[in-house]
């Protein structure tokens, strides 16, 4: 199928023409801003919150980790097979 060219190209700066031009600049200062909903910066805060309690871990809980982590690299941590079915059970089962 063959396409014929605009014959005359005066048609198409008619219709640009034709439309009516609303000029509206906003004056910007060269700054974005954003706004954040109430609910944003509450979950923003929460979130900050957990990551802060995840993260802040007593003494004991160091060495505890401490300790697991050098059982693994010796290949000495053992992980009994039915206690780890039990508790998937459990948390299936909501025991």
């Amino acid at each position: 199928m063959k396409i014929n060219p605009i014959i005359n190209p005066n048609i198409a700066r008619a219709y640009q023409a034709s439309k009516p031009f609303q000029a509206s600049r906003k004056v910007t200062t060269g700054r974005d801003e954003a706004v954040f909903s109430a609910e944003a910066l509450d979950f923003s805060r929460s979130l900050s919150e957990a990551r802060e309690a995840i993260e802040t871990r007593t003494p004991e809980e160091n060495a505890h980790i401490a300790n697991i982590k050098e059982a693994i690299n010796n290949g000495e941590y053992k992980v009994d097979s039915g206690d780890v079915a039990d508790k998937i059970l459990a948390s299936v089962i909501g025991r």
